[in-house]
């Protein structure tokens, strides 16, 4: 047990921090795309229910008090760190509006960003990539671009598995450049 805690002492505390500030100062340089998974979720396991309807929040994990508060840190960390922002964009999916709702207030969907879970990478999950990538591309601002979106999709946009609130910094060409740990 000592020995791991050493190791994270030593090692994961240090990278969580230098990961943490250099992340912020990313940001603040603009130009970056920055995907966040929603916020933590009541229930957080077991995934959505079979009766998922998309325009019906109650067959949906939604964020619970944690996730709300988990939110609102996001949103102050912005606006304290003096993040500009060009545009949130975010899955149509009831945690991820509320995620953006109380983090920044102002978004919009996208639904290239909904999650493809159930249906795994299929042709629809090919499609949103796709509209993802070329939207990337479009895309021109000195602000940063955000997206509230799911495991699934970030982790198929840019290789990168994250816990609900996590951030993950990239350039337009979806090269990872920075993390920033759940808050």
């Amino acid at each position: 047990m000592k020995k791991l805690f050493t190791f994270i002492f030593l090692f994961l505390i240090p990278y969580i921090s230098y990961a943490n500030e250099d992340g912020w100062k990313l940001l603040q340089d603009g130009g970056k795309i920055v995907w966040i998974r929603h916020a933590i979720t009541t229930p957080s396991c077991c995934g959505d229910p079979d009766n998922l309807k998309i325009d019906d929040r109650s067959t949906q994990r939604n964020l619970g008090k944690e996730g709300i508060e988990q939110s609102k840190k996001i949103g102050e960390f912005f606006k304290k760190n003096n993040i500009q922002i060009d545009q949130v964009l975010t899955s149509q999916f009831e945690r991820c509006r509320d995620t953006a709702k109380y983090a920044f207030g102002d978004y919009k969907d996208f639904s290239a960003l909904n999650s493809f879970f159930r249906e795994g990478i299929g042709s629809n999950a090919q499609r949103q990539l796709k509209e993802i990538k070329e939207f990337v591309q479009n895309w021109n601002s000195k602000k940063n671009l955000v997206f509230v979106t799911h495991q699934v999709v970030i982790s198929n946009s840019v290789n990168e598995t994250v816990s609900s609130g996590e951030m993950v910094i990239t350039d337009k060409n979806m090269k990872v450049l920075a993390r920033i740990p759940t808050l």
